[in-house]
């Protein structure tokens, strides 16, 4: 009985519907643009959703004031959706809004569209002009009988054959293609068209050109028709119901911060005493240390550095802040730093927790991430938290491909580390390296 608080209230229907949406959208990472007043679109990405507010990271300015509505615009399911709420805080790289009442449909096509697979090798050719203008070449993402997006690969200009930049200025919805040249469309011949820009937009570093067919083609694209019936079905007219996921069991947060104390030397090993009965105790020969000694050398060269004060006080010294689930991954981690020397390990499960601990940190290891974001989308928020600052960001993630390790460089990551690692020397002198103990 809440006798001197207010009762939460329960979320409506249609509250529970946009919670839906959103919290899929974050969980897949759907891609999401904010769109500001001015109808400007900004790349951003979910990175926490709850019953009262939408936090975003953005990867633009957004031109707007507090109290003003913005919308989002995402992508899940096959379909394009929109919704729309109050600005309640914005600041560089972060964008916090009320939770949108209802969410809608806000698609541009009026037939259903079929989505391919890279894989399945179908691309387009669309030229503006067949002596001069703008030619572009990519990838088909998703096609219909009335239109199709295009990612471009390539585009270039068509009188010299020479690259063009590919950015958003290339070209402007409404201009004319004189041919597209459709080729390795499924169960489909070679098929060539006309047709119009109908939207060009910015999409994770690369340019998304939708294309809109010429009237008349109907029998020419017969076969894309059969392709679009035979993957999808009609196109809704309202936006289809969906329901939440189960929420996770919640447990206690562990301690944030583990302050260690400084590691004590290990106790050198003491001689047995000889047997009461001998009249005299002989001491041990010396030679057997002698020995052990060169040996131990040979086999850590760098032992006697690695053991000397001043690297020790580095280790206490250095703040690294492990970005990491509840689990025995996080603890055995967290005690075989510890056993190495480090006196300032932070762990952190939550975004929360995460933005709060960010102070005095030389180093975060992302290895799964917070609850709300994960991996390559975690460190890229993190370097925008941490611009200008010298803290290193290492992402550790079991499939590693060009697309991530490319992503990973742009976005100003130190180092990608394919799991699963050992806790092994050459993983301590990988902290070591990042946190600059030499």
């Amino acid at each position: 009985m809440a006798m001197f608080g207010l009762k939460k209230s329960k979320p409506t229907e249609g509250s529970e519907l946009v919670l839906a949406y959103l919290e899929d959208a974050q969980r897949v990472r759907a891609t999401v643009f904010v769109v500001d007043p001015k109808g400007r679109e900004i790349p951003a990405s979910l990175v926490a959703v709850t019953e009262e507010r939408v936090t975003l990271g953005i990867q633009g300015r957004v031109m707007a004031e507090k109290g003003e509505s913005v919308g989002l615009l995402f992508f899940l399911d096959g379909l394009r959706l929109k919704a729309a709420g109050k600005l309640l805080d914005l600041k560089t790289g972060t964008l916090i809004m009320e939770l949108p009442s209802t969410v809608e449909l806000a698609e541009r096509r009026k037939k259903a569209r079929a989505r391919l697979n890279q894989r399945e090798g179908a691309t387009a050719i669309a030229l503006t002009g067949l002596f001069e203008g703008i030619g572009l070449t990519g990838s088909i993402d998703n096609i219909s009988e009335g239109g199709m997006c295009l990612k471009v690969g390539r585009a270039m200009n068509v009188k010299t054959q020479g690259p063009m930049h590919m950015g958003p200025n290339l070209l402007s919805a409404g201009e004319v293609f004189m041919v597209i040249k459709l080729s390795k469309l499924p169960k489909c011949p070679l098929i060539e068209v006309g047709g119009l820009a109908s939207h060009v937009a910015s999409e994770g570093g690369g340019l998304s050109v939708g294309i809109a067919f010429e009237s008349g083609k109907e029998s020419v694209l017969g076969p894309v028709k059969a392709l679009v019936a035979s993957r999808s079905g009609t196109l809704p007219t309202s936006v289809p119901p969906k329901a939440r996921r189960p929420q996770e069991p919640k447990h206690e947060p562990a301690e944030p911060t583990i302050e260690l104390a400084p590691p004590r030397p290990a106790p050198k090993k003491e001689p047995e005493p000889p047997p009461a009965e001998a009249p005299q105790p002989q001491a041990p020969p010396p030679v057997a240390v002698v020995e052990a000694a060169p040996e131990a050398a040979a086999a850590h060269p760098d032992a006697a550095h690695r053991g000397s004060a001043l690297h020790r006080i580095k280790k206490r010294s250095r703040g690294v802040l492990l970005a990491m689930p509840e689990g025995p991954d996080r603890e055995a981690l967290v005690a075989f730093l510890a056993a190495d020397g480090y006196g300032k390990l932070r762990v952190a499960a939550t975004l929360t927790e995460l933005l709060d601990l960010l102070d005095d940190v030389q180093l975060v290891f992302v290895d799964g991430g917070v609850a709300e974001l994960q991996g390559l989308a975690l460190a890229s928020l993190l370097r925008q938290r941490l611009e200008g600052e010298a803290t290193r960001v290492v992402l550790a993630e079991a499939s590693v491909d060009a697309e991530l390790v490319l992503g990973a460089q742009e976005m100003g990551v130190a180092q990608v580390l394919v799991k699963p690692y050992d806790l092994d020397p050459e993983l301590l002198l990988m902290f070591e390296g990042h946190l600059g103990i030499g």
